[in-house]
């Protein structure tokens, strides 16, 4: 080129950015984004409101009354411009409903999917005459396809972009015996995750996935008997602790907001380290098949 520039390659950073000069490095102001799931106090009562702290307007969604209410009590605690909607992910008619109230809230940006999991009671052994399958199928699996087909037309139409995120499982990267239906559901939800991240790429719409490991959540100690503790839960976390609900909401702002623009098809795995540990290490972090004792000792020395 005229001016000596290599046109192939990058422009020259001519500045460094001050944080202080990034007035909103979120950009959801005056967006609403759709959480579907969001009662309860859990997970998706933390995505909300962490959402809200960033600008967004919420569109908080359960299927529960009273579940919705802890969550829309503290949307209106931190004063966040809110509303709040009975609905089943299941049914594509009250989604699309939903996707009209977001709108009419404000220009729709996206939308988190939480809405899913499997009760004690759906454990099974995959080759019994298992009743739950279907059922965990379409919580996990049918909810998400209906909420993201319904929220990723509305953004199409909207010709703005936006952004969309799946809340997965570590389960879904391995396996989970005795919850193969869960695991599956999940695993398809990530598929879908990344074809849509292909499709849609060309219209600025970005969709990923954050896929939690274990997690302190109000429906997870409920599933506990009184007085019963992690035990020797936390040897298979590197971290050494279960996760919170706002881990997973500070992983879920980054893939909505602009701080992840050019992130996309993308799994995030907030699990403090278990996903990549390996099978056959000891509660000491070591390999179960090191027994030279001096070798032991020397390595845990540090």
């Amino acid at each position: 080129m005229a001016d000596g520039t290599d046109p192939t390659q990058p422009a020259p950073i001519t500045g460094a950015v001050k944080m202080s000069e990034l007035t909103s490095p979120w950009g959801l102001e005056g967006l609403s984004i759709v959480v579907m799931g969001a009662g309860g106090g859990g997970i998706g009562t933390s995505i909300s409101r962490f959402l809200g702290h960033a600008g967004a307007s919420v569109v908080a969604v359960d299927i529960d009354d009273e579940k919705l209410k802890v969550c829309t009590d503290a949307l209106e605690a931190d004063g966040t411009t809110h509303i709040g909607l009975i609905a089943d992910g299941r049914d594509k008619a009250a989604v699309a409903e939903v996707v009209d109230k977001a709108c009419e809230l404000a220009p729709l940006r996206g939308s988190v999917q939480v809405a899913g999991g499997m009760w004690p009671p759906q454990w099974s052994p995959f080759a019994s005459d298992d009743p739950a399958f279907d059922d965990v199928m379409a919580l996990n699996f049918g909810s998400t396809v209906n909420t993201v087909r319904a929220v990723g037309r509305r953004l199409v139409e909207q010709g703005n972009g936006g952004t969309l995120c799946n809340i997965a499982t570590t389960s879904a990267l391995n396996g989970m015996p005795y919850g193969s239906a869960y695991a599956a559901s999940k695993a398809a939800v990530l598929s879908l995750t990344r074809s849509l991240a292909i499709e849609w790429g060309s219209r600025n719409i970005r969709i990923n996935a954050v896929a939690p490991g274990s997690i302190a959540t109000p429906k997870s100690a409920s599933t506990r008997k009184a007085g019963d503790t992690d035990r020797n839960d936390l040897e298979v976390i590197p971290m050494r602790r279960r996760g919170t609900s706002d881990d997973i909401a500070k992983g879920v702002l980054f893939m909505m907001s602009d701080m992840s623009a050019y992130v996309t098809g993308q799994v995030l795995c907030v699990d403090g380290g278990t996903s990549v540990r390996p099978t056959y290490n000891d509660s000491e972090e070591l390999p179960v098949f090191v027994h030279n004792e001096e070798l032991r000792a020397r390595l845990k020395d540090w």
